[in-house]
C-alpha cells in the first residue's frame, strides 16, 4: 500500500519518541510526544516552517507536527531548524565531534543539546564562515585548545586568563599550583586527591553543592584540605585551565554502613564518551579514580546526580 507523507509521519512518530528517550532518559519522558521546549537549542517551529517550504506544505504551522518531522527526518537529513544551530557549521568547527560522530547527523544535534551549548560551543553562522573560525581557533593560545584524547595538557600555562569563565579569584590560585605541577593534568588530579580530608560534620564544610564550585575551590586552595566537594572543585578548575571542558557533579554514593552519602566528582567528555574523574574515590580507596567509566567494575555506584553550579 502506498503511503503519503502524512501517513509516513504518523508511522514514524515512534522514532520521535526514541530520539527523545535517548536525550533525556526513559524516566524523564512523561508524555507520548516529545516537547518542542526540550529541543529549543536546535529547533524553532516557525523558523523551521519558513525555511523549508516542503515541510510547511505538509505540516502547516502546527508545532507538534513540525517537531515530529524534525525528529523523524530533519535531523538525519541535516536540516537547519533554528538560527542558533547550523549542522554544517558545528561539524566544521569541531574536529573532536567529527571524530566521534562521523556522518551520524542526529548525534551532532543531540550533543549540542546535552553538552555543546553549556560548554560554550557555537553552531551559528554559515558553513562558509566555519573554516575561518577554525583557523582562528588554531591560532588561539594553547590554553584554549581542548584535548581530544583526555591526556595531553596545554603547553603554555601563561595564557590561561584567555579561557572564558576563569575570572573568579580561585583560578589564579589554581594556576599557581599548576605551574608547580608543570601544567600536567595527571599530577593535578593527584594533588586534589592528596588534600587532607576535612568534613563530616564540620560547621564550615558543607556536604552539599549549593555553595558552588568556586567556593569549594577557594577553600581547598586556601586551606589545603577539604571534603569530596573541595577535591572535585579544585580538580575541575585545574582541568578547565588545562584546556578541558569539565563538569562538577553532585549526587550520591552508597555508605559502607548503609544508606546513601552526598558526593561530588568531575565529568569530562573524551572522544564522545563521558568519563568520571573522582579524586575522593582515589583518596578513600587508593584505587584509580582518573578517567573511569560509570558502572565500571570495582568503582562506586553514582546515583541521582546532576551538574553543580559554579
Amino acid at each position: 500500500m502506498k503511503t503519503g507523507f502524512l501517513g509516513k509521519l504518523m508511522i514514524r512518530t515512534g522514532a520521535a519518541i526514541l530520539v527523545a528517550t535517548a536525550v533525556f532518559g526513559t524516566a524523564q519522558l512523561k508524555t507520548e510526544a516529545a516537547k518542542a521546549s526540550d529541543y529549543a537549542a536546535v529547533f524553532n517551529a516557525s523558523w523551521y516552517a519558513e525555511h523549508h517550504p516542503d515541510v510547511k506544505n505538509a505540516c502547516g504551522t502546527d508545532t507538534a507536527k513540525l517537531l515530529d518531522h524534525f525528529l523523524a527526518y530533519g535531523m538525519n537529513e541535516g536540516r537547519q531548524a533554528s538560527e542558533e544551530f547550523n549542522l554544517d557549521v558545528y561539524k566544521s568547527r569541531y574536529a573532536d565531534l567529527r571524530n566521534a560522530f562521523g556522518n551520524n547527523n542526529t548525534e551532532y544535534y543531540l550533543h549540542y543539546i546535552r553538552y555543546g551549548k553549556k560548554e560554550g560551543r557555537s553552531a551559528s553562522g554559515t558553513a562558509a564562515a566555519a573554516p575561518a573560525a577554525q583557523a582562528q581557533q588554531a591560532a588561539a593560545p594553547a590554553a584554549q585548545q581542548t584535548s581530544s584524547n583526555g591526556k595531553q595538557p596545554i603547553q603554555n600555562g601563561d595564557n590561561w586568563q584567555s579561557i572564558p569563565g576563569t575570572s573568579d579569584p580561585s583560578y589564579a590560585k589554581a594556576a599557581a599550583v599548576l605551574k608547580t605541577l608543570d601544567w600536567n593534568i595527571t599530577k593535578a588530579f593527584k594533588w586534589s586527591a592528596g588534600l587532607t580530608y576535612y568534613g563530616h560534620g564540620k560547621a564550615d564544610m558543607p556536604e552539599e553543592g549549593s555553595p558552588g564550585t568556586h567556593w569549594f575551590a577557594n577553600f581547598g586552595f586556601d586551606n589545603q584540605k577539604g571534603n569530596c566537594f573541595v577535591m572535585a572543585a579544585t580538580f575541575y578548575e585545574f582541568a578547565k585551565l588545562c584546556g578541558y571542558q569539565p563538569r562538577q557533579m553532585f549526587g550520591y554514593v552508597p555508605r559502607r554502613t548503609g544508606g546513601m552519602a552526598p558526593h561530588s566528582w568531575v565529568e569530562i567528555d573524551v572522544d564522545g564518551e563521558t568519563y568520571v574523574y573522582d579524586p575522593d574515590y582515589t583518596y578513600g580507596t587508593k584505587k584509580n579514580g582518573f578517567k573511569i567509566k560509570y558502572g565500571q567494575s570495582g568503582t562506586w555506584h553514582y546515583t541521582d546526580y546532576g551538574r553543580m553550579s559554579e
